[in-house]
């Protein structure tokens, strides 16, 4: 069943107001930079994105059409889940109403978050921006890596290995952003000639998700 107007609008207009929102926290983020986690001031759970509570901020707004005007209200809950079942699941932020369920979902390469040596740092303020991409284009969004061939030696001269590039693409894998990129060692999955990330199975997603 398509959505009507009436819930285009009001889907719209939550994912608006929860992008205010979360441009707010990033601005209090940098402006109380110097407080502690713990403080009672500082706006994000302590163990903040990796939190297992739901952050909920009540969002409601009033609609005028000629001579009536409606009041709408809303609890958005923003949400971090991690099926630990599944040692290489992603990471999932999810945005969701419960009126209009998703608003915006954010997936984390779980290679990602266990790879210590990473250079993409999985932080409050870089989940809440990624989660904003996904209010804008509306789409859910995965934040993953892909290794190439060094085949640039003008840019990497002597350097002997593969590039690691780490992507934030919706799900039907158009780029939206590039986030950094490495030099990484040969490593090839062992069911086909994919290349590899450093760390995780030693076979590529699509095998993974098939074994």
């Amino acid at each position: 069943m398509n959505p009507t107007p009436e819930q285009l609008m009001i889907g719209k207009r939550l994912r608006d107001f929860s992008a205010s929102w979360i441009r707010n926290l990033r601005d209090m983020l940098q402006t109380l930079s110097a407080l502690p986690r713990n403080s009672r001031a500082y706006p994000l759970p302590s163990n903040f994105p990796f939190f297992d509570t739901s952050l909920q901020e009540k969002i409601h707004w009033i609609e005028v059409h000629g001579n009536t005007a409606r009041h709408y209200g809303f609890l958005v809950h923003f949400e971090y889940h991690l099926d630990t079942t599944n040692l290489w699941s992603p990471a999932v932020w999810v945005m969701r109403s419960s009126a209009m369920s998703i608003l915006g979902r954010v997936e984390v390469d779980y290679r990602i978050l266990s790879d210590t040596d990473s250079p993409v740092v999985i932080d409050e303020d870089f989940v809440l921006e990624m989660m904003l991409h996904s209010f804008l284009r509306e789409q859910p969004m995965r934040f993953s890596s892909r290794v190439v061939p060094n085949i640039n030696p003008v840019i990497y001269p002597g350097l002997i290995g593969n590039i690691e590039i780490f992507e934030l693409c919706t799900f039907d894998g158009v780029l939206v952003l590039e986030r950094g990129r490495r030099m990484v060692a040969n490593r090839i999955c062992s069911m086909c000639d994919q290349l590899l990330p450093p760390s995780g199975p030693n076979v590529c997603i699509s095998h993974l998700l098939n074994t």
